[in-house]
């Protein structure tokens, strides 16, 4: 693995940071135990009243990689489409507004299964813009009962064909293409990781 200072990772609209460098003076803050690990249930209690938490470790990778071990740990990947407006495809999912995005099958790539989940998610016929996902985001979650660890590859895309439909088998209830202010007020009502990686989308 290679050495990394920080590791974000998101509980729901928290943003969990591990790292060794001393953040502001204001922030939430947990310091890893002896042995430089933390445990999900500290966490979760934290991000009850917190939505940015700060844990310092001396050693921000092992923290991370003991933390994983108390998830179960899935992997998804996701498109970020955009047309020839640059307009980027949204989905509304469970009341908030996301990208499109889903598990990883055996035997699949990354890319196959965003490809894949962008088409039966949207109806939308896509193809990737770069050889290497844009970004790679963890989020913990416990829909199903018990905690999940999720890492989603996300991939740009440009559109290629069909029309917005979503897939309402799987809890979508619109998809459509948003750019401007109307982008804006989507991401008001998206989640803190999608925000990240749209963010990451524009930078690029």
């Amino acid at each position: 693995m290679t050495p990394c200072s920080t590791h974000t990772i998101y509980f729901g609209d928290s943003v969990v940071r591990i790292t060794r460098e001393q953040p502001s003076a204001e922030a939430h803050v947990v310091e890893a135990d002896e042995n430089g690990t933390v445990s999900c249930a500290k966490i979760v209690k934290k991000v009850e009243t917190c939505k940015s938490l700060t844990i310092l470790a001396p050693d921000p990778d092992v923290a991370f990689e003991r933390l994983k071990m108390e998830f179960k740990v899935v992997h998804a990947a996701g498109g970020v489409v955009t047309n020839e407006r640059d307009e980027l495809l949204m989905i509304r999912l469970r009341g908030r507004w996301d990208l499109p995005k889903g598990h990883i099958d055996a035997g699949e790539d990354s890319l196959s299964a965003a490809l894949r989940e962008v088409k039966e998610e949207t109806n939308i016929v896509a193809s990737a813009t770069d050889d290497k996902p844009l970004a790679t985001t963890w989020h913990a979650y416990n829909i199903y009962g018990p905690w999940e660890l999720k890492s989603t590859d996300w991939w740009a895309m440009d559109y290629v064909g069909g029309e917005p439909k979503p897939q309402h088998e799987e809890g979508i209830r619109d998809v459509k293409w948003v750019g401007g202010t109307e982008l804006d007020e989507c991401l008001k009502l998206s989640y803190p990781t999608i925000k990240e990686v749209v963010a990451r989308y524009i930078e690029k």
